[in-house]
C-alpha cells in the first residue's frame, strides 16, 4: 500500500497520507495554480516518489496551465535528472544541512574538483544562468518558450539528460568550481 494517495479534485489535487490504523488522513489540498510554484520551491524535494505524483495528477488535470507552470515543471525535471545521473555516477556524502540536521547529496566530479548538489541549488542556477541569459536576450514572453525548449532538448527519450543536457549542466558546474579557485567563496550567493 502506498504511503499516500493523491487525487485530482475540481479544487485542486488531494493528498492523504496513510496512518498506522490502515486508514488515510488528509494531509494537504494543492490549488493547481501553486502545484508548480510549491514543487520548485522544493517542498517535496524529500519526497521524491510524492513529488512525482503531485506532478503527475498535476498533467492529468483540466488546469489551464501556464508558460511559466511548464517552465518550472521542466526546470524541475532537468534539474531532478542531474542529480539523479551524479548520484549514480559519482554516489553521495552526509553533510550538516542545518544545525544538528544531516542529509544525503549527490556529489558532482567534473573537470576541477567536486561539489556537493542539491535541488534546490540546481533550479536556482538553472534559473539564474539559463533562463535568465534567454530571458534577457528575447524578453520575458519569447525568453521562457525558448528556455521551455531548452530544457526540452536537455532531457532525452529515456527521462534522463541528454548528451546536450549533461555537457550543459556540466560546464555550469565547472564553471562554479573554476570560480571558487579564482575568487574564493562568494560571501552571499551569486547570480551568475
Amino acid at each position: 500500500m502506498s504511503r499516500y494517495h493523491v487525487e485530482n479534485t475540481p479544487d485542486g489535487i488531494n493528498i492523504s497520507q496513510h496512518t498506522a490504523e490502515r486508514l488515510y488522513e488528509h494531509v494537504d489540498l494543492i490549488p493547481y495554480a501553486e502545484t508548480m510554484t510549491r514543487l520548485d520551491a522544493g517542498e517535496w524535494d524529500d519526497d521524491l516518489d510524492l513529488a512525482f505524483e503531485i506532478t503527475r495528477k498535476w498533467g492529468q488535470s483540466d488546469y489551464d496551465y501556464t508558460h511559466n507552470d511548464v517552465l518550472l515543471l521542466w526546470r524541475w525535471v532537468i534539474a531532478f535528472a542531474f542529480n539523479h545521473e551524479q548520484r549514480e555516477a559519482n554516489g553521495t556524502v552526509t553533510v550538516e544541512w542545518r544545525p544538528g540536521e544531516f542529509r544525503e547529496c549527490a556529489v558532482y566530479q567534473g573537470e576541477y574538483g567536486a561539489m556537493n548538489l542539491y535541488l534546490s541549488t540546481e533550479r536556482f542556477a538553472m534559473a539564474n544562468n539559463i533562463e535568465g541569459a534567454l530571458i534577457k536576450k528575447y524578453g520575458a514572453e519569447q525568453g521562457t518558450l525558448n528556455a521551455i525548449e531548452f530544457y526540452a532538448a536537455m532531457r532525452d527519450e529515456n527521462g534522463g539528460l541528454s548528451e546536450m543536457g549533461r555537457e550543459v549542466l556540466s560546464e555550469l558546474h565547472d564553471g562554479f568550481i573554476q570560480q571558487i579557485y579564482d575568487s574564493g567563496m562568494p560571501e552571499a550567493p551569486t547570480a551568475h
